[in-house]
């Protein structure tokens, strides 16, 4: 008897088993919340390039396997690179980054539309996110670039504000992929607005994100 109870509680178990085979829970889906995912996702990564903390910026709880970053200035294509390429070049500075910041003052400024020449800080950043479904999103930004040292002289005068210089202003346009634990980035375009900080207009597409002008000028 106790044989085929046992067997009928296998029989049993079995059944459910098969009954559950590519059963799935639902997806679930507020875009509310996933809009402000979408944006705190994106504020991490503007906190990462303020820093220079490489892992906000490109490491993989940000990037997207496959990601790839365009920059331009204007119109030109200056650098297409994909995450290794990325996270090397940023690796590599790191370490004289963190120096300029210790040794030299230095601080730079990243306001998402805040106004193009506006020095005062709006610590809200604005991302538009001009799409958004269960899978991707897309966004977009004006951005504004500003940085600070013990020593601002030689620079362009009417682009120095209470002590900030607004060394570059142009577009940010990212496509996310939606994962289960977060929002990454699969691409990224950024424009810089040619005409401004002219001195500088070749440092754009160099290394890494191109963003921040300053030291290379300075040849620190």
């Amino acid at each position: 008897m106790t044989k085929r109870i046992a067997i009928l509680a296998a029989l049993v178990a079995v059944a459910l088993t098969l009954a559950g085979c590519g059963y799935k829970p639902p997806v679930q889906w507020n875009e509310t919340e996933e809009r402000l995912r979408v944006v705190t996702a994106m504020d991490g990564w503007a906190k990462g390039v303020e820093d220079y903390n490489v892992g906000k910026m490109a490491g993989s709880a940000i990037l997207a396997e496959g990601f790839e970053l365009l920059i331009y200035e204007g119109t030109t294509l200056g650098s297409k690179k994909d995450a290794i390429r990325l996270r090397t070049e940023l690796d590599k500075a790191a370490e004289q980054q963190a120096s300029y910041r210790e040794q030299k003052g230095y601080v730079l400024r990243l306001d998402i539309d805040t106004g193009v020449g506006d020095a005062g800080r709006d610590d809200n950043n604005v991302w538009t996110i001009t799409s958004i479904n269960r899978t991707n999103a897309k966004v977009t930004c004006k951005f504004e670039v500003y940085e600070t040292a013990d020593d601002l002289s030689g620079l362009s005068g009417d682009r120095i504000v209470d002590g900030w210089w607004n060394s570059d202003n142009g577009t940010i346009e990212v496509t996310l992929v939606r994962t289960p634990n977060a929002w990454k980035m699969t691409d990224m375009k950024i424009v810089f607005r040619t005409g401004i900080a002219t001195l500088g207009a070749s440092a754009s597409a160099s290394d890494g994100l191109g963003i921040g002008r300053l030291p290379i000028l300075r040849e620190w």
